[in-house]
């Protein structure tokens, strides 16, 4: 059952989101100062958070077992704890790193380098866009059995057949043939994996142009500006016509395309019947990352090739853990060679992991149904408001048809929405009283300044900001993941925040 939220949530700056959880995903910066320090990497902000978003801050657990390996193994030169022996291996090979080590000590694996700063910052960039990195629950499990902790944290979870079942609820979704899926440790790893086993299969046919279509997540941007030889840049996700103009004369180069859909932050469809016949005339295969609907909200793996999705978002909805889905087309041109490739690469997700998951994803359809009522209601609210000057969503009159030839029930809406003020941003953000931080997805609310968050050096400079505005981008978005509370109530919150 989902829990009902009753009451509006301001907590300080640095608490865990959720605020009793250690497993949780999301930290509170409840003010502009402190988005700006954690940003800016400011001490008085950096020293007070307990958790964050697992790629960009370390766990606390993480910490405590790099502390453990100095200690124990006298380690003094920068140390990475990863997903697993592969991933290391995987490192060890990408950057020729001659002098190394591969530490193997109850389930966790660090990867030990000589002191080199421009090599940590490279490593801790690609753990970051590859989402290798060992999770809370594996960490939390090595630190019992070394009697550092005493339990771990006691949460509800599935033990019977979790993964399994997991799998289970995400086949239920898909209109076409039972679909090859696969877990990953999170979602960044399923999209790496998924753009990685195909580029390496089109390098064989001699592509090697990646396409981004639509102003995509910060990392999935990172991946094909850094791991590819080339790309292209379509900003506008609806437009086809520049995607068609450029296949016309550049196809027999083009590897592939990476898309999301709908896009973060400004929710952008394209038409994706007219999509699949473009890109089957062209013979070009398409990954579409789904994590700002989910499966229990989209199905477009009939258009798309590879579909990834991060579990860490709606499937979850509590916050408390990362995972993602990689859904392989069987009708797929590419299908028999992808999927020994993905096999291959995938960073699979830890046990107790699963278990969690395999409990909160039983919710997964009325957590949607639930969320897509309250975002059309506050959709509704935020047009008639003078503050707002836009409001973006998936029923707004650039994507609504679109959306609605991939909704798998009629009228559903992704459960994210954007806000453009048209006041001053510090007034508004610091006064709202409902929780704000990373991450999206989960039964409670949760407010995002997403440029400057994902784009800080964009939304801090002139140049930057000119090509925020050229590309449709406000630095003062605002992004609002809607969850499951009485939507009187969040509209109250608003109201106050925008009058005030």
């Amino acid at each position: 059952m989902l829990k009902e939220i009753k009451e509006p949530q301001r907590t300080v700056c640095g608490e865990r989101i959720p605020f009793d959880n250690i497993h949780a995903v999301s930290v509170s910066l409840p003010q502009l100062k402190d988005v700006i320090g954690y940003e800016e990497k400011r001490t008085e902000t950096l020293s007070r958070l307990k958790s964050g978003y697992p790629r960009f801050v370390a766990h606390s657990y993480i910490a405590r077992i790099l502390d453990y390996n100095r200690e124990t193994e006298k380690i003094d030169t920068p140390q990475f704890i990863l997903s697993s022996k592969k991933a290391g291996e995987t490192i060890v090979r990408k950057f020729d790193i001659r002098d190394f080590r591969i530490l193997e000590d109850e389930g966790i694996t660090t990867l030990v380098i000589p002191n080199d700063a421009d090599l940590e910052k490279e490593i801790l960039a690609f753990i970051q866009h590859t989402g290798c990195l060992a999770s809370s629950r594996m960490a939390e499990d090595f630190l019992v059995k070394k009697g550092i902790l005493r339990e771990v944290f006691r949460e509800d979870a599935e033990k019977d057949s979790p993964v399994e079942k997991i799998l289970s609820k995400l086949s239920s979704f898909s209109s076409e043939q039972k679909p090859e899926i696969l877990l990953s440790v999170s979602g960044m790893n399923g999209i790496y994996t998924a753009f990685e086993s195909l580029d390496r299969i089109r390098k064989k046919e001699g592509k090697t142009i990646w396409i981004r279509l639509g102003w995509l997540y910060v990392d999935n941007i990172r991946i094909l500006e850094k791991y590819t030889s080339d790309s292209y840049v379509i900003h506008d996700a609806t437009d086809l016509e520049e995607l068609e103009t450029f296949l016309q004369t550049n196809s027999e180069k083009v590897a592939g395309i990476i898309t999301e859909c709908p896009t973060n932050p400004l929710l952008l469809v394209p038409d994706y019947p007219r999509l699949k016949t473009i890109v089957d005339r062209y013979k070009i295969p398409l990954i579409a990352d789904i994590s700002v609907a989910g499966s229990a909200v989209i199905d477009v793996l009939p258009f798309t090739d590879i579909v990834v999705e991060s579990l860490t978002k709606f499937a979850c909805g509590n916050g408390d853990l990362m995972m993602g889905s990689i859904l392989l087309n069987r009708n797929s041109k590419w299908y028999s060679e992808l999927l020994p490739v993905c096999r291959e690469l995938v960073e699979k997700p830890y046990l107790r992991d699963c278990e969690r998951l395999a409990y909160e994803i039983r919710d997964y359809e009325q957590r949607v149904l639930r969320i897509s009522e309250n975002v059309q209601k506050l959709a509704a609210f935020f047009m008639k408001r003078p503050e707002i000057r836009n409001v973006y969503w998936t029923g707004s009159k650039k994507s609504s048809e679109n959306f609605s030839k991939i909704a798998r029930i009629p009228g559903i809406q992704s459960g994210v929405l954007s806000i453009e003020l048209s006041i001053p941003l510090e007034k508004f953000y610091d006064r709202l009283a409902l929780l704000k931080g990373p991450s999206f997805g989960t039964e409670f609310t949760l407010n995002m300044l997403y440029v400057y968050l994902a784009h800080y050096e964009l939304a801090t400079t002139e140049e930057g900001k000119k090509f925020l505005k050229e590309n449709g981008l406000d630095p003062n978005l605002i992004r609002i993941s809607v969850g499951t509370e009485n939507p009187d109530l969040l509209i109250e919150e608003y109201r106050k925040a925008l009058e005030n």
